[in-house]
């Protein structure tokens, strides 16, 4: 049997129509350990994005390491919100030129991956992913809700995260619920 990938693991939690998409950059590098990014199924304390991402939509904290991720990413799948990446492979421990570098040649693939999942809105997770793709996005005429970079929400930078990509979705207004319906409702785990 062979080990999965990240698609095998990204592909159950693809929503029938999705609403919104988020793209990041690429899934951390695990080493010698198992594969570990949104959506594997345990939560680890290096999640930020996932972290992130459920204070943005839904206002509540996405748990403790440890936790399983299960009900959260069926809420996601549920709602219409799916991730995926600039970068089908880990760039984090590529130099800032080598992955500045491969950010710019997956381009191409990115937009047409998003053009096939056809959203209705498109948030970009990372500020040097929007540095690259925005333009592509609009010029492919497909719906990025944002005109600025959105910071990774890693540590200091979760708030801003979650301010900008509220932010962001505010823009759909009442007929773009994706998130919204969810962090309306005001319960917290």
């Amino acid at each position: 049997m062979t080990a999965p990938t990240y698609a095998d693991l990204r592909e159950p939690h693809r929503p029938s129509r999705v609403r919104l998409l988020l793209i990041g950059e690429s899934a951390p590098d695990p080493g010698a350990g198992d594969l570990r990014f949104f959506y594997s199924g345990t939560l680890d304390r290096r999640d930020n994005l996932f972290r992130g991402v459920v204070h943005a939509l839904f206002d509540e904290s996405a748990g403790h390491a440890g936790d399983d991720k299960a009900p959260w990413l069926a809420r996601l799948k549920a709602e219409g919100i799916y991730l995926i990446d600039l970068v089908p492979y880990p760039v984090d421990k590529l130099s800032r030129r080598d992955r500045a570098q491969v950010r710019r040649d997956h381009v191409a693939a990115c937009v047409d991956q998003a053009r096939a999942i056809a959203p209705s809105g498109i948030v970009v997770c990372h500020a040097p992913t929007f540095d690259v793709l925005a333009a592509p996005l609009r010029a492919a005429e497909l719906p990025l809700l944002h005109q600025v970079r959105i910071p990774f929400p890693l540590g200091n930078h979760r708030l801003a995260f979650v301010a900008k990509v509220r932010e962001a979705l505010a823009r759909r207004g009442p007929a773009g619920k994706a998130g919204t319906s969810a962090r309306n409702q005001g319960s917290k785990r």
